[in-house]
């Protein structure tokens, strides 16, 4: 008895040995909008008039009014959103964390008869798409330590979300037998365990039933409020139809108008009850059930949950127009459902193809305009690897692609030019033809190539007087030949040929290199070539996307880098910001001349992040070299725009992915083979979204038009041309456009999460 008198009461705390010491707090991260979404231009009166104008840019935007779907980790996000004035101002939370069940968090993404033509002899496709080694490092491989790295993810954004959730919210935590015991601890510490509200139970049904044990067939859902005498729990909104057995077996009354009814002795008064008023449910969901599979709201993302479960949630714990945000968002579940009950909303999740299946849903539904953000500031963070780790990572990759490491900058390294063979000698050229128009090819014979061009036997510039060639670049490889041709040829490629002409800076063409390509008797000392040198290689950080304006700083510093500096820039990335195409466009073009320097998108192969972990030795490594290549960045070509009065016709006239994320084994390869024949034939299958800014204002993109893939029975090919008629004259000059000018931006999201931009010019 002696041994309890001096126990403290209540102390009983979850312990781990990584438990974090400290409260994430507050940090100035920036957002960054990547898109404006509109999809029914009837609802966007959240928008400032003189936004939709063109008027005012991103900055003037009120965010805190808009609906917003964040990219990127929910640590950096809450973290952000506190700094800006978010706490206490989130009336509901509702997170639905991954369970811990040693998924792979891949995708299955299915292409039915509907996108796929008759002609191609395949019925329906289901390829699974890799998680990016962002979503691996966050969830697959972080939790390899088991419930302590779990707890160490979970921990502090709990503590964030108490932060920022209102004096009258709530917040409902959905998981299942993995974790939940040890999580259900972790929230009484935070929350307290006098602010608990309900353990629901959430019931199902579905396939599967074990032999050796009882069926696991439901999930756990903890709900705690900010403040037990003032959370909000509205009643009537939630109450479910009594069965027809309970209306039989307990409405045995009848009031004065004969109407069945049941009679009760409350608190010494007697209350009279009626059937049609429904009842509370209790903490044991059974009535809801997966979505069907042939629902009109049915995606193929494998964690998808029902909107009965969420409607009945927010219904509960939330009055119309408040906000509820979703730090887990997936699919998009509780936005989609918010957005149609019409509460503001925020949702943030890591996979780009969360974000994508998120506004296909929402862009359907023709929700009101909401914004699509990056975190603008990730290099500031090291989020899931240590220093060492990174940097080893680092060191390697830029090692496998030819490049070799800085001493002094563990990101950086310098590839110089591989020793050539005479003999095997590819040529990238560029012809400059009467009509100013350029040509750009590649081939392995130089002088007969050109002398097919000048006697008009080259279909490609048979309708065009070649003049000379501005522009020749030699490799030892077909392929890599073939890199730079199709670099040359996208609309960043052409503008850097066009300007590096006007500007006087393409290399002089020596007589060395034109007598190797066997022209020296046609070409003199005063025709323009590129000068082969040394590529400065940035390797990006595994746990984060790189930015734009991280890439526009290395490219100036890259101009007096080692004193000489470098001519061409070399991106090494596992992920990409959502608008890097666009956003990258216009820093170059402000900067103008400041920035001389080449830059190259490359992707990093999500396979070498496996093959990386398993090797053992540089041997192992330097075996990997042969097998991996380095593709450039997706690119999107469009057609030429055609105008006719104040109607402006423009089209997609090619999608190019180089790779496809399906993985390696037997089935991979099968998918990646069936893909291959399919796009070969038609591009668009590839495409999940197109959006179009009819005047693009160089700063935010907004989607003021879409065309949508769908999910699964609806799934369709998008179409890849459209049609947009402007304000006549009078009318768009008021509204602030000059001389008829307009900067059309042209966005594609393809069906693994990868976006592309284009940007072209028109006068009406």
């Amino acid at each position: 008895m002696e041994n309890n008198i001096h126990r403290k009461k209540d102390s009983a705390r979850l312990f781990w040995d990584s438990k974090p010491k400290r409260a994430a707090n507050p940090k100035d991260i920036e957002f960054q909008t990547a898109e404006v979404v509109i999809p029914n231009p009837g609802k966007a009166g959240q928008l400032p008039i003189s936004f939709r104008d063109n008027l005012i840019g991103e900055d003037e935007l009120d965010k805190q009014k808009m609906n917003r779907l964040i990219w990127g980790d929910n640590l950096l996000a809450m973290q952000a959103l506190l700094a800006q004035g978010y706490e206490g101002k989130i009336n509901l939370i509702y997170i639905d964390p991954p369970f811990d069940s040693k998924a792979d968090y891949s995708h299955k993404i299915k292409l039915l008869s509907s996108v796929i033509p008759a002609e191609a002899g395949i019925q329906n496709i289901e390829i699974t798409k890799e998680p990016s080694v962002i979503e691996r490092l966050a969830y697959k491989d972080t939790w390899a330590g088991g419930t302590d790295s779990y707890l160490d993810m979970l921990y502090p954004r709990l503590q964030l979300m108490k932060r920022l959730l209102a004096p009258d919210g709530s917040i409902y935590v959905h998981l299942d037998w993995h974790k939940g015991h040890y999580v259900k601890v972790m929230i009484d510490e935070i929350f307290g365990k006098e602010n608990f509200v309900n353990e629901i139970v959430w019931a199902y049904s579905t396939q599967g039933r074990p032999e050796n044990k009882f069926a696991r067939k439901h999930d756990t859902i903890f709900v705690y409020s900010r403040n037990p005498e003032k959370h909000i729990f509205n009643v009537e909104l939630v109450k479910i139809p009594y069965s027809k057995e309970y209306i039989q077996s307990h409405f045995r009354d009848k009031d004065e108008n004969g109407k069945v009814c049941r009679k009760r002795l409350d608190a010494g008064k007697w209350r009279t009850y009626y059937p049609d008023e429904g009842m509370i449910p209790n903490d044991v969901w059974s009535d809801i059930y997966y979505e069907n599979p042939m629902s009109k709201v049915k995606t193929n993302y494998d964690t998808q949950k029902p909107e009965a479960l969420l409607e009945r949630i927010i219904n509960a714990s939330c009055l119309e127009n408040g906000l509820i945000a979703d730090f887990f968002s997936g699919s998009g579940t509780t936005i989609s459902v918010a957005e149609k009950l019409n509460r503001r909303w925020i949702g943030c999740e890591l996979g780009k193809v969360g974000i994508q299946v998120a506004r296909g849903r929402l862009v359907e539904q023709e929700s009101k305009p909401f914004l699509i953000e990056n975190i603008g500031n990730y290099q500031r963070e090291m989020i899931y690897l240590g220093g060492g780790r990174i940097y080893e990572m680092q060191k390697i990759i830029l090692k496998l692609y030819g490049a070799e490491p800085m001493a002094n900058r563990k990101d950086l390294g310098v590839r110089l030019p591989a020793p050539r063979r005479l003999d095997t000698i590819y040529f990238v050229y560029a012809i400059q033809c009467d009509d100013d128009s350029v040509y750009i090819g590649q081939t392995s014979d130089l002088l007969r190539r050109w002398e097919e061009h000048c006697e008009g036997k080259a279909r490609w510039t048979a309708a065009h007087k070649p003049v000379e060639v501005i522009y020749h670049e030699e490799f030892n490889t077909r392929e890599e030949a073939e890199d730079r041709e199709k670099w040359l040829k996208t609309g960043f490629g052409r503008k850097w040929i066009k300007r590096e002409l006007k500007a006087g800076r393409l290399n002089k063409w020596d007589e060395k290199a034109a007598r190797r390509a066997g022209m020296d008797h046609d070409f003199d000392a005063s025709r323009p070539a590129p000068q082969a040198g040394r590529e400065l290689v940035y390797c990006g950080y595994p746990d984060r996307p790189v930015a734009a304006h991280k890439v526009e700083d290395l490219a100036m510093e890259a101009q007096t880098l080692d004193g000489a500096g470098y001519k061409r820039l070399v991106i090494l990335a596992w992920d990409y910001e959502y608008n890097y195409d666009e956003l990258l466009q216009t820093r170059l073009k402000a900067a103008g001349k400041d920035i001389k320097t080449e830059i190259i998108s490359r992707q990093i192969p999500p396979d070498i992040y496996e093959y990386l972990k398993k090797a053992r030795n540089e041997e192992e490594i330097e075996k990997l070299a042969e097998k991996i290549k380095f593709f450039e960045k997706p690119y999107l070509k469009v057609k030429k725009p055609e105008v006719k009065g104040n109607t402006v016709s423009v089209g997609i006239d090619n999608y190019v992915l180089y790779d496809f994320p399906l993985g390696s084994g037997k089935k991979a390869d099968e998918s990646r083979e069936e893909l291959i024949h399919l796009v070969k034939d038609n591009f668009a299958i590839l495409i999940d979204y197109w959006a179009i800014d009819w005047d693009y204002d160089g700063i935010v993109f907004k989607s003021q038009w879409q065309d949508f893939r769908g999910n699964g029975r609806k799934a369709k090919i998008v179409a890849t041309k459209k049609e947009h008629t402007y304000l006549p004259a009078e009318a768009s000059a008021q509204a602030g456009e000059k001389n008829g000018k307009h900067t059309i931006a042209m966005r594609v999201v393809d069906i693994f999460g990868n976006d592309a931009t284009a940007i072209i010019e028109v006068k009406i």
